[in-house]
Formats: C-alpha cells, sequence, structure tokens
C-alpha cells in the first residue's frame, strides 16, 4: 500500500518540503509559565520530526505580554527573550529533516485563563471564560490595535531570527482576528466593523506590516477557519474574499480548517462528526487562488489524506491529533505498515478532557508518551517471565503488546473476539474511528505472534499454566436493571450491540448516558429503525463525561432524528413494550428491540484474589479495576505492563 501523492516534494514559496503532510500546530501546554521553551517542548517537537512529517507548524505563541497570552504555560514569542529556545526547537527539528514553522496568535476573547485584561473587537463575552472570574471582554481601542499590528511584525522578525522555514498567523478558531473578522462577534461602528472591508482591516495590516518586518523570501502562512459556522458568522464568500486579497498582499499558502471554541464540533471534530468537515470551504478557496491550500480537520488516516492530496482537493495535508496519537504516522504511511499506525479515535479525552481543560499538558487517550516522550520507554526486562493476559479487549491486547517488547513469553486468554466491547463500532460509520483502534490493537498481537487461546481462563486454568505473572484484564459488567423483565422478552446489552446487527423496527434505548447515546447514534444510521432514548433524568450524559460528547452529541442525536424522552423511567418490560412512567403518568411504549444502556458496575475481584491467594503475581489493568474509557484501558495496560 502506498501513498505517492502524499510523498511527493512539496513547495510553500521558497520552502522546499520533502513531503505533503503537515503537523497542526496545537498547544502542548509545556512551555515556562513565561512562555520561554522547555526541555519537554523540545523533545516534543524533536520526536514528531522523526517520525517523517514533512513540516512541523509549532503551536500557537503569543505576541505581546498584555492580553494575547490565552493559556496556561503557553508558548511565548512577544520579547527577545523567547528567541534562544525557540531557536533550540529549531535546530532540534531541522536535524531530523523535517521543515519547522511557528505560529503566531492573539488569543482575543478566547483567553481561557479567564483573567483580566481580555481583549477583542467588542465586549462579545464566550460563557466558558466569562464564568471563570465574571471577567468580560474590552474593545480594543485603535491605540491597541496599533499596538497588536506592530507585535504581529516584531513577533514574525524573531521567528525569522529563530531561523523557522516559515511563519504562520493564527486568524481562525476564534482568537483575536476571528473576533474581527465574524460579524457574530464583531459589531463596531468604526473603520474596523460593519462592512467585510471594516472587518477584514486588522488582519491585512498585520500581513503588510509582516511583509515589512521580514525578507520577502520567508514564507507566511495564514490560518483561516473557512466558516465560524455561526449562523450570523463569516459566510464562505467572505472567507473566498478574504484569501484572494491575503495572495494579493504576500501570504504565500493559506492554511484551511473551520469553527470556533463555541462550536467545537467543528474545531476539534469528535467521533460523531464527519471526516474532512471542512472539505466544501477549502475547495472554493482554492479554486479562487493561485497560491497553496493546506487542509486540515479530522484527516486521521493516509487514505484520506492521500485521497484529499491525489484528487487536487488541496496541495498539503494537516494533521494535529492524528499524530500526537502516532508521532510515526508519516513514516509507517511511506512504509506501508498502516495498521501499525496507532489511530486517534477522536475522542478528544487524553489531549483536552483530561489534557488542557484540566490544567494540564496536552496528553493522548491511545498514546500515553505525548508530550512525556523518552520518560516512560518500554525496555527489555531483566527477567524473561511466563506471563498470561486474561481478556482480549482494548487492555489486554495493549497489555500483551507491551509484555511481548519487553521480552516476555506471553499467552492472551480471550474466548470471543478480540477487541472486547469495541467490537460494537465494527460497520459504523459515525464508530469508524474506535473500529480503526481494534483493527490497530489486534494487528499488534498478531504481528508480534502472541499466543492466544480462545478459552476462558479461571484459577485452575493459570495455575496449570505455571505463569509468573498474570494481567486481569476482565473488564466490568453491565450494571443490572432495577426494573422487572419478562423472561420471555429478547432485552439486548448496549455492550453487546454491533452496527451490522439485524434490528430492524422501533428501538428503544433505557439509559441516556454516552453509552445509550452512541448505540442510539450508531442504531440510526440503519434506514428501517426508529430509535428512542429514555432517560430519567432531566439531561442526557450527566455524568463525567468527555466535553465534546456531552455538549454536542445530543445535536447530532436530534439531527439523526432519534426521539429523546427525558424525565422518563423504564418502570418493566415485556411483551407489549417498555412500561414507562413519566410526569404525566404511566404508559407503554412499543419495541421490536429494547436496549439496556444502564452503564457498568464494578467488576468482582474473585479472580484476582485466588491467584493472590495461590502466591501468584496479579495486576488488574483497565475496566477491571473500575469501568472507564478507552484512556483508562491504554494508559492503565500501558504503565502497568512496562514495569512487570
Amino acid at each position: 500500500m502506498s501513498y505517492p501523492a502524499l510523498f511527493e516534494t512539496g513547495r510553500i514559496g521558497s520552502l522546499e518540503i520533502r513531503n505533503k503532510i503537515v503537523k497542526s500546530p496545537q498547544s502542548t501546554a509545556t512551555s515556562n509559565p513565561d512562555g520561554t521553551v522547555s526541555q519537554r517542548t523540545v523533545d516534543h517537537y524533536k520526536r514528531l520530526g522523526e517520525g517523517g512529517v514533512g513540516l512541523v507548524m509549532m503551536e500557537y505563541s503569543f505576541v505581546d505580554d498584555d492580553a494575547s497570552k490565552a493559556i496556561h504555560n503557553q508558548l511565548g514569542n512577544s520579547r527577545r527573550e523567547h528567541t534562544p529556545g525557540l531557536g533550540w526547537v529549531v535546530d532540534e527539528v531541522h536535524a531530523t529533516g523535517a521543515k519547522i514553522g511557528l505560529q503566531i496568535a492573539h488569543g482575543g476573547r478566547q483567553k481561557f485563563l479567564g483573567t483580566a485584561p481580555i481583549k477583542s473587537a467588542t465586549d462579545s463575552s464566550w460563557a466558558d471564560v466569562e464564568g471563570q472570574y465574571g471577567v468580560i471582554p474590552s474593545p480594543m481601542t485603535i491605540d491597541e490595535i496599533d499596538g497588536v499590528v506592530k507585535a504581529f511584525g516584531e513577533a514574525a522578525a524573531r521567528a525569522h531570527a529563530a531561523r523557522f522555514d516559515i511563519v504562520e498567523v493564527h486568524a481562525g478558531h476564534g482568537y483575536l482576528i476571528t473576533n474581527f473578522l465574524s460579524p457574530h462577534t464583531n459589531w463596531r461602528d468604526d473603520e474596523y466593523g460593519g462592512s467585510f472591508d471594516n472587518r477584514a482591516r486588522l488582519l491585512l495590516r498585520i500581513v503588510d506590516e509582516i511583509r515589512a518586518s521580514v525578507p520577502r523570501d520567508f514564507p507566511l502562512s495564514v490560518r483561516v477557519s473557512v466558516t465560524d459556522y455561526e449562523a450570523d458568522g463569516i459566510p464562505i464568500e467572505e472567507t473566498v474574499e478574504l484569501c484572494r486579497r491575503l495572495e494579493q498582499h504576500g501570504v504565500d499558502v493559506l492554511h484551511c480548517s473551520g469553527g470556533h471554541h463555541a462550536g467545537m464540533e467543528w474545531e476539534v471534530s469528535p467521533w460523531y462528526q464527519v471526516r474532512a468537515p471542512h472539505r466544501w470551504g477549502w475547495e472554493k478557496i482554492k479554486h479562487a487562488v493561485a497560491i497553496p491550500v493546506i487542509a486540515s480537520g479530522s484527516l486521521v488516516t493516509p487514505e484520506v489524506a492521500e485521497e484529499i492530496v491525489a484528487s487536487g482537493s488541496a496541495d498539503f495535508v494537516s494533521l494535529g491529533r492524528a499524530m500526537l496519537a502516532d508521532p510515526d504516522w508519516a513514516r509507517k504511511a511511506k512504509e506501508g505498515r498502516v495498521l501499525e499506525i496507532t489511530p486517534c479515535i477522536r475522542c478528544n479525552d487524553g489531549c483536552l478532557h483530561r489534557g488542557l481543560n484540566k490544567g494540564r499538558s496536552a496528553g493522548c487517550s491511545v498514546n500515553p508518551s505525548v508530550t512525556e516522550e523518552g520518560r516512560f520507554p518500554v525496555v527489555a526486562a531483566d527477567v524473561r517471565k511466563q506471563v498470561a493476559v486474561v481478556g482480549g479487549g482494548p487492555a489486554g491486547l495493549r497489555s500483551a503488546a507491551v509484555l511481548a517488547d519487553r521480552g516476555h513469553d506471553v499467552t492472551l486468554y480471550e474466548p470471543g473476539t478480540l477487541g472486547g466491547t469495541l467490537r460494537h463500532a465494527d460497520g459504523s460509520t459515525v464508530k469508524q474511528d474506535l473500529d480503526g483502534l481494534v483493527r490497530h490493537l489486534v494487528h499488534e498481537v498478531e504481528r508480534r505472534e502472541i499466543r492466544v487461546v480462545r478459552e476462558r481462563a479461571d484459577a485452575d486454568v493459570l495455575e496449570v499454566g505455571g505463569y509468573d505473572s498474570v494481567i486481569v484484564a476482565t473488564g466490568a459488567p453491565s450494571r443490572a436493571p432495577d426494573f422487572p423483565v419478562a423472561s420471555d422478552v429478547a432485552v439486548r446489552d448496549a455492550a453487546d450491540v454491533r452496527s451490522s446487527d439485524p434490528v430492524h423496527g422501533n428501538a428503544v434505548v433505557i439509559g441516556g448516558g454516552l453509552q445509550g447515546c452512541e448505540v442510539a447514534l450508531r442504531l440510526a444510521e440503519k434506514d428501517d429503525v426508529k430509535v428512542t432514548v429514555l432517560e430519567s433524568g432531566s439531561a442526557l450524559m450527566r455524568g463525567d463525561e468527555v466535553f465534546t460528547d456531552a455538549e454536542r452529541l445530543p445535536l447530532f442525536l436530534d439531527a439523526a432524528a432519534v426521539d429523546v424522552r427525558l424525565g422518563t423511567r423504564a418502570a418493566s418490560v415485556d411483551a407489549a413494550g417498555v412500561h414507562i412512567v413519566t410526569a404525566d403518568g404511566e404508559s407503554v411504549l412499543p419495541a421490536d428491540t429494547v436496549i439496556l444502556a444502564l452503564g457498568r458496575a464494578t467488576a468482582e475481584a474473585d479472580l484476582a484474589n485466588r491467584l493472590r491467594g495461590l502466591g501468584r503475581e496479579v495486576h488488574l489493568i483497565g475496566s477491571a479495576v473500575r469501568p472507564g474509557r478507552v484512556f483508562d484501558a491504554i494508559h492503565s495496560a500501558f504503565f502497568t505492563s512496562r514495569l512487570v
């Protein structure tokens, strides 16, 4: 399997790049508090360069010390003291053969720190920021605008001095420049508001300032949102015209994505969003300009990326989360080792929900080493052991691979299909990313020729096997219903429902947590299924769900015509259907298929306790410890197994 278009030499202005693959800029929050580069920052970007990418676009850096810093431990480029560290990163990345660029930005109203001052086009506030300390944006004065224009020019000059190959202005995703471009956030009545010409004035002035501050052969990129996906926001026609003008003002490449933080299902599109959601927009831009276009947004697989470049849809592809998941994405694709690529599942859990949103550095559900590159090596064990892994779900599969890499003799016990409960993703468009993870995890076990025994392993079997160590990865059982279910009614457990299963007619899902919502969305893909979700509470997904799921998945359920009934309790299930109780009384909901999505209970520790009683070394991982998500399965498997 080859991807010839992806691995052609690329060119942006005077810059030659070894392929058409760009690492999209993403905040890592690994810098020192003053914005200077740390060793972790260097290690992260060096590792990306080693993975074979053509151009590493370094994360957004603040351009002044007034209000442009947006997030904790953000990279800085506001003064000369930042330049030595930036140059350090440049040298390390250049040594890998990759090119490197720096994104420069002003946070505008999306100052996640929530602290004053917050500067924007107007006092249009984003609730997530205002909710922290009650600070709303201050409309920028003309003098402040002049100062920001100058700051961008000086930041670009420092990037050139640090020997970056390209500099990029962040003019998308809801940050300051977008605050001026979008009518949704700009209702000024001076020369920076109102008409398109006025709203575009700030960005064009910044571009002119940069062009006056650096040599003409130093490439300049501008990242734009094709639209902010607001009803009263940026229309694509304005973005196309903006890009024409940017080309006229000396911009060398356009980096096209979309959305902003108040509409995260577009900016960092989650698993239930289509891949390449902004394609419709960047193609309009490409047809209007002669300079190259970089496509960005959920281009997670080599097949998707290759088709975009090969078809002429865009000139380059930009991947962000996909390269957090696997920094060797480009190298493995070039060598045809596609199933070895650890795929991004677009869960937004490790990178955002448990990462940046919690005030930590960026992480990754499927790559525990991201932003900690080199600190958790998997090395050969001092003593080779006979190790049994009990359970072939994501935790067991990942554990078996790590144990084999440490040189142990590994036997994996799984009576069912490898992949465990994640096998529900098979055949579903909305779960294609998770299905890719299952295929990867299984492949990693198969290519290591790990012994797989297709039977259930109890303590007696394991004792006879004489294993030195046992990894228990048996997952957690589904929670039993607290209402009666007639014995002659076929009720399905959500964990066992695959998208390919023959489900027809009225499907009633009992439980409105993530499990219930995701199975409902999968079933709604079928033409002949009418899906109803019953939730006793006042809202869906009331637990510790990933924020993009909790906030936006209900919108996709609505779009899929799923009937969501809140404040509705299932009282019983029999041949007549699901007997429900609401504030209005009792009724019966007819059902051809009833699916229980009641979550998972705590796993029993009987197997582990008995093995310990026999003197065996036992480790529990994944949901055998406590019910969790993919993040918990992969991380516990990795960190436990590297020490066995």
